[in-house]
């Protein structure tokens, strides 16, 4: 018998219908596929039959024994900590160039800096993913409601996120303090933006949620420490309404707007 380890974050999902649901939905066929923290190889045993190669990193080397699957010779499992791997090297050697499908089940107190390490890796082209309920409804929110915030604009702008199912606490073993949600990401065409508009854009998104319940106007004053009627200009020039919060600005719009203020600021400086 084995018991979860609290320092990895390990609650068990065993539920048959709910697993064949997630992998279904994760569209994994004939895909390579990487997974984080197969555990007792719940979701692992699915993929296996479905996927063209296989890698999966776990790492609770005590679980070696639930990870032992006839006719696997696409499967390869690395017992170390994703987090540490030099995950280039790693998919170059297993996968070569082809692109990447990743799946897992995520330790919730490391989600946010997982998603973000998924989206630096080229490879990665969308990830299927459990997380905490309420960290989902974040990412997923929409303007003027009140889980919509800076990660919610930055994650939609950079990725097309599906909601896939819930799952109640009481689904784990042993069961965790909070309800969980699946969401698939799909990475969007990044092409034509150029890595110094991304870091901008996410810059002016952060200043621009800084104090949510401040206008617009005062937070760029605040993070961009410029004066008050020169950004009054700059509304007025673009159309922009005075009291308007971030919490109101939709994706597009907050491109739109960030474009503008890039030039402003050039003018300016």
């Amino acid at each position: 018998m084995h018991n979860s380890k609290k320092k990895y974050g390990q609650n068990f999902l065993s539920d048959i219908n709910l697993l064949k649901k997630i992998v279904n939905e994760a569209n994994l066929k004939n895909k390579n596929v990487v997974e984080i923290g197969p555990g007792k190889g719940a979701l692992t045993q699915f993929i296996i039959l479905q996927s063209k190669k296989f890698l999966a990193y776990e790492i609770d080397e005590t679980l070696k024994p639930f990870l032992i699957f006839e006719k696997s010779n696409n499967f390869k499992i690395i017992y170390d900590d994703f987090l540490k791997r030099n995950l280039k090297e790693d998919f170059f050697n297993y996968f070569g160039e082809e692109k990447i499908t990743l799946i897992g089940n995520l330790p919730y107190y490391i989600t946010t800096p997982l998603i973000f390490k998924f989206l630096e890796e080229k490879q990665i082209n969308s990830f299927t993913i459990m997380l905490q309920k309420e960290v989902g409804l974040r990412l997923l929110a929409k303007p003027n409601t009140k889980h919509y915030n800076a990660l919610s604009v930055i994650i939609q702008f950079l990725t097309k996120i599906k909601k896939i199912l819930e799952v109640k606490k009481n689904m784990f073993k042993p069961k965790p303090k909070v309800d969980s949600i699946v969401l698939k990401f799909d990475k969007k065409n990044q092409k034509n933006l150029t890595i110094n508009f991304k870091n901008n854009f996410f810059i002016f998104v952060k200043i621009s949620f800084s104090q949510k319940r401040k206008t617009l106007i005062n937070n760029l004053v605040k993070g961009y420490k410029i004066n008050k009627k020169k950004i009054i200009i700059f509304f007025d020039n673009n159309n922009i309404q005075y009291h308007i919060r971030a919490e109101q600005i939709s994706i597009e719009l907050f491109k739109e707007i960030s474009y503008l203020w890039f030039m402003f600021l050039k003018n300016i400086n």
